[in-house]
């Protein structure tokens, strides 16, 4: 992974116009559901990591 994947400099996750390509789960914290920022669950195949240099779960996908 590199710093050209949204979320992986871990203080900003994607902005609204990269949510529809590859990022880093950034948890929306007002989703009940524990959903990402995109409204896509953490196992989404958008989702790179779940935090940088956190691979998701395979319980996850």
């Amino acid at each position: 992974m590199n710093a050209d994947v949204p979320g992986w400099e871990g203080s900003v996750g994607p902005f609204p116009s990269q949510y529809g390509q590859p990022h880093v789960y950034a948890r929306d914290v007002h989703s009940g559901a524990g959903n990402c920022v995109c409204g896509q669950a953490l196992g989404a195949r958008r989702h790179v990591q779940a935090a940088p240099g956190v691979p998701i779960p395979d319980s996850s996908r």
